[in-house]
């Protein structure tokens, strides 16, 4: 037998991953696809909530909801996990895998191992969430899922997992910032005519303790500010206290002007109007590149060259011409001197 599992399109969001592990049983109709969805809910099922976001002080607790609904023919039963959650380089929530220990917000959420859910039906999961009281003050992302194990190649289990985020605010001092390190460099071209371009890879990192958003912005400067141009990097929608993203711009149309300051900025912002900061600096990163304008030197001195030719040739010319006037002259003058002899003699 084999099980086709397929995150459902209501799903809050997804995460799948490969795990050498045995597949665990799940109950399907032969060729029979198993489609499910988990939300945020009450008592009552659903409460139009995409994910679970709430603000509390060290050793807080609250219980949660999530709504796990079987919209398959067949009876399934899910399991039930809770893990540490990330945002990936493209801004994708995921959860650590199975395989992998969770050490914060994942260790905070108590729910049951599994859940049988009837074909066609719903059912409502209580789960805890309990706040330590030495936690850290900032954002500690987490995630729930419910998911099944199918056959993969061999001896490796396929698992597929629908859940949602768990967000939790640990109240007092948050430290909103940013860390920002760059690299640039000059490519110029073959055809003296034509412009250059520079490339800026630069390295963003949450050093503070909140979920943040920025949209890096890099700007270009020769000597004296003169080609300046400013590019906006990709947007980062949320980065968690710790990750790092990473990101590149190129410049285009940049003239060897010797040198350039490259500076890249990136300004911490709250993801939502709910999670405001204040006092958060700008990052910056600075570095200087040099922009050597080789083929406008390599044609400058050919030009140099081809004036110099031009001038001793000239000069040349002209004592050559002298030369000959000169022996002209003398060849006149001694034939002249010559027939006034001869007149004289007769």
């Amino acid at each position: 037998m084999r099980i086709m599992p397929i995150a459902a399109a209501l799903a809050a969001a997804s995460f799948t991953a490969l795990l050498g592990a045995s597949p665990a049983a799940a109950a399907a109709a032969e060729d029979e696809a198993i489609t499910w969805s988990v939300r945020p809910g009450d008592e009552e099922g659903q409460d139009g909530r995409a994910w679970v976001e709430w603000d509390a002080d060290p050793g807080d607790g609250l219980t949660e909801r999530m709504v796990v609904t079987n919209h398959g023919a067949t009876d399934v039963e899910f399991q039930l996990s809770a893990a540490d959650a990330y945002f990936t380089d493209t801004g994708r929530f995921n959860m650590l895998p199975s395989d992998a220990e969770s050490v914060d917000a994942g260790t905070w959420i108590d729910l049951p191992e599994s859940v049988v859910v009837p074909a066609g039906a719903t059912e409502v999961v209580p789960f805890t969430i309990t706040v330590p009281a030495n936690a850290t003050p900032g954002d500690h992302p987490a995630g729930v899922a419910a998911s099944i194990m199918s056959d993969g190649a061999g001896a490796i289990g396929v698992e597929s997992r629908v859940g949602f985020r768990v967000m939790t605010r640990v109240e007092g001092e948050l430290a909103p910032a940013l860390g920002l390190s760059a690299t640039a460099s000059y490519d110029d071209e073959i055809n003296p005519f034509a412009a250059g371009t520079i490339d800026v890879a630069y390295e963003i990192e949450n050093t503070g303790n909140t979920l943040l958003r920025t949209q890096p912005a890099v700007t270009v400067s020769g000597p004296f500010g003169i080609g300046s141009q400013t590019v906006q990097g990709e947007d980062i929608a949320e980065i968690a206290p710790g990750e790092t993203r990473r990101g590149s711009v190129r410049i285009p149309s940049a003239w060897p002007l010797f040198t350039y300051d490259v500076s890249v900025s990136a300004e911490p912002l709250a993801v939502s109007d709910d999670l405001s900061i204040d006092g958060a600096d700008v990052a910056r990163a600075d570095v200087g590149i040099v922009a050597v304008p080789w083929p406008q030197l390599v044609v400058i001195a050919l030009a140099i060259a081809l004036l110099v030719w031009g001038l001793v040739h000239r000069r040349r010319e002209r004592e050559r011409v002298a030369l000959l006037i000169s022996q002209a002259r003398e060849d006149a003058l001694a034939e002249a001197s010559a027939r006034h002899s001869t007149v004289a003699a007769h």
